[in-house]
């Protein structure tokens, strides 16, 4: 069994950082908004466990509550960590196709 931890923007933000920075903000989501997709369901789908997180403080006791499933049930558990789309990775910037 694993747990996965999606970091969830709704967005391909490398892409939609290069695209911004080289055609303007207008450009920003064309092309590579994702739409709100749920993961923590896959996990279920599957037979496991799933849980969406919105709140930074939520995150510790999802993943101990994943934690406990995978010991209890011995299958997979997904944590689907919503997170704020105009905000970057620290790497993002320095790795955009468009430098």
């Amino acid at each position: 069994p694993y747990l996965a931890v999606v970091g969830n923007n709704s967005h391909m933000n490398q892409i939609r950082y290069g695209q911004m920075a080289k055609y303007g903000p207008q450009r920003g989501n064309i092309g590579n908004k994702l739409g709100d997709v749920p993961f923590s369901q896959f996990g279920q789908m599957i037979g496991g466990y799933g849980e969406e997180v919105r709140e930074a403080d939520q995150i510790q006791p999802a993943l101990g509550r994943a934690r406990e499933e995978i010991a209890k049930t011995g299958k997979c558990a997904i944590v689907n960590v919503w997170i704020d789309p105009n905000e970057y990775a620290p790497g993002t910037k320095a790795q955009t196709m468009y430098k």
